[in-house]
C-alpha cells in the first residue's frame, strides 16, 4: 500500500529553478510565436524561449 502524501509534504519539496549566468535572475518560459514568410504564405512558429532580465526587452518588446 503506498504512503499517503500530505499537503505539507507536496508544499516542502523543492522546485527546479534554473538561473541565468549573466544577470543570476531566475528564468521563466514562455511560448513565443513569430511570423515567416514563405513562399504559400504567412507560417507561424512557436518556440519556448527562457526569458530573464538579460533578454526581456528583446522578447517582449
Amino acid at each position: 500500500m503506498a504512503k499517503k502524501q500530505s499537503f505539507a509534504d507536496k508544499a516542502s519539496k523543492k522546485k527546479h529553478v534554473e538561473t541565468c549566468p549573466v544577470c543570476e535572475q531566475p528564468i521563466s518560459y514562455v511560448k513565443y510565436s513569430k511570423a515567416e514568410r514563405s513562399e504559400k504564405g504567412w507560417r507561424f512558429r512557436t518556440v519556448n524561449v527562457g526569458v530573464c532580465k538579460c533578454n526581456h526587452s528583446e522578447i517582449y518588446g
